[in-house]
């Protein structure tokens, strides 16, 4: 039988970092069911943010435009796109008051659990707890043999692991794909989603998902709800049929990168100047990517788009050497990605 599906309107409940009320009931039933929970959140380390109460200082990487992560269990702040650390500050560098962790990540999750449920052996599971082979064997076996009561992970636990005794499975944090840049950031969610309710109830009886959101009301949501990722996958479909994006068009996405703050925007808008004459494909852009500063390196896009493959590829093909001796001569990393999985 498949899991029962139900979301989790946070508008509507008391939330104790970031664990609404239904939630945690639901998870103290099927505990003293003899079942094991697992809670899904992709998003690791303690906190996303680390701010002043103060000031309103927040910790920045100073090579990305990214916020630091706070990881309180080894004293640090991390970056989760360049990499880069730092020690974790107790006090705010900009003025000197008192800073605190905002928002959840495994490790804050794993710690509010532990005070709710103080008897019920818990395990994490994310790249910090098993960045090693053995660790993720161990922690698979602490979940297989009922050692451990709850889980808590991010993407690593909808890897195809089988967890026979897991009874309820609770995804926090699920809005964060629903309104993105990236077209395609709701159907990874719905397929999210999808792989982890189906650690529920899997030998058993019928397993339980709760999905905690702000927009149970969402068109999306409803959909994965009432119909499965069926009925999801015909909604987004619709969506995607009226903007004409993939299926019912074809893209390319030229990305760009260069050490100076100008330097990407500058050789995409000169490699538009000199594409071919198309009737058949259309170029947006240029614009700077969602996170427009990476690893001291800034980057930026331009997208092509055509209804059908033939045009765009003999777009492509024509307009490549091009770019080519145009990146050569102003020293730019570039990459022409072909039906691009994600645009950022």
């Amino acid at each position: 039988l498949a899991p029962r599906l139900a979301l989790i309107d946070l508008r509507a409940h008391t939330v104790h970092q970031g664990l609404s009320t239904p939630v945690i009931d639901a998870m103290r039933r099927h505990l003293s069911a003899a079942g094991q929970v697992l809670v899904f959140i992709n998003r690791r380390g303690y906190a996303p943010t680390l701010l002043c109460t103060a000031c309103g200082w927040i910790a920045p990487c100073h090579a990305c435009d990214a916020r630091m992560t706070v990881h309180r269990a080894s004293g640090q702040l991390r970056c989760h796109h360049c990499g880069a650390m730092q020690p974790l500050p107790q006090r705010c560098l900009r003025c000197g008051f008192t800073v605190k962790p905002v928002g959840q990540g495994t490790e804050r999750i794993e710690e509010a659990l532990r005070e709710l449920f103080p008897g019920e052996p818990l395990l994490r599971l994310d790249r910090d707890s098993a960045s090693r082979p053995e660790e993720l064997e161990a922690i698979i076996g602490g979940v297989l043999s009922g050692a451990a009561r709850i889980l808590v992970g991010t993407q690593m636990v909808t890897k195809g692991h089988h967890f026979p005794g897991v009874s309820l499975v609770v995804v926090l944090n699920a809005d964060q794909g629903l309104f993105s840049t990236d077209f395609r950031a709701a159907e990874r969610l719905a397929q999210t989603i999808v792989q982890v309710a189906g650690r529920a109830g899997r030998e058993r009886n019928r397993g339980e998902v709760l999905v905690q959101t702000q927009y149970p009301e969402h068109p999306l949501l409803q959909s994965l709800l009432s119909a499965g990722y069926e009925g999801f996958a015909a909604t987004a479909l619709t969506e995607r049929q009226a903007a004409h994006w993939p299926p019912f068009g074809r893209l390319a996405v030229l990305r760009a990168s260069t050490r100076a703050s100008h330097g990407a925007l500058e050789f995409l808008a000169a490699a538009r100047q000199l594409s071919p004459a198309s009737s058949a494909v259309r170029l947006l852009g240029p614009v700077a990517a969602a996170m427009a500063r990476r690893a001291d390196r800034y980057h930026a896009q331009l997208l092509i788009e055509s209804a059908d493959r033939g045009p765009l590829h003999r777009f492509i093909d024509d307009w490549l050497p091009q770019v080519e001796s145009l990146a050569r001569a102003q020293r730019v990393r570039y990459a022409l990605d072909v039906d691009p999985i994600d645009i950022q």
